[in-house]
């Protein structure tokens, strides 16, 4: 491969990273929106009482959210980020199915940094979502690259 295909490449690469990082933050928004109005409509206020009393309120609430806001994050990758691409010859609702488990890892990740935060420093709910987003994203990125569209993580070819 010559060196300006090579750079095209990681180009491609680069923007790649920066479509699904848009889609993401959009699905990730969503979530948010679902969640602060949850707070909100539970507690009347974006303050949480504390961790004993609101962990399974705030599971449930972020269970809902992440599965609304991952789907939608989903379909914007599906029709911006990885169109054209190999996809491994999986149906879409496969690829769905995929792309949900692997979100899952980056949500697990963001609701045990959020829950430590409430645990730990009293922080919102709200605000260590946004924390945990920011930690998840490289991972999630990367396997969900790798295992639902089967494209290397930073180059345009297959791993």
């Amino acid at each position: 491969m010559s060196k300006a295909a090579d750079g095209r490449g990681r180009r491609r690469g680069v923007l790649r990273i920066v479509k699904f990082a848009l889609a993401s933050s959009i699905g990730f928004l969503i979530a948010e929106a679902i969640l602060v109005l949850g707070v909100l409509a539970l507690y009347h206020t974006t303050k949480v009482p504390g961790i004993t009393s609101s962990s399974l309120a705030i599971l449930g609430l972020d269970a809902l959210a992440f599965g609304v806001g991952v789907t939608a994050a989903f379909v914007i990758n599906e029709r911006v980020t990885v169109r054209g691409l190999h996809r491994g010859g999986a149906s879409w609702l496969v690829r769905l199915g995929k792309y949900q488990l692997a979100a899952l890892l980056g949500n697990v990740l963001i609701v045990v940094i959020q829950l430590a935060l409430l645990a730990t420093i009293s922080l919102s709910p709200v605000f260590g979502s946004v924390v945990g987003a920011v930690v998840s994203y490289p991972v999630t990125y990367a396997v969900s690259m790798y295992f639902v569209w089967r494209v290397h993580p930073l180059r345009d070819e297959q791993p």
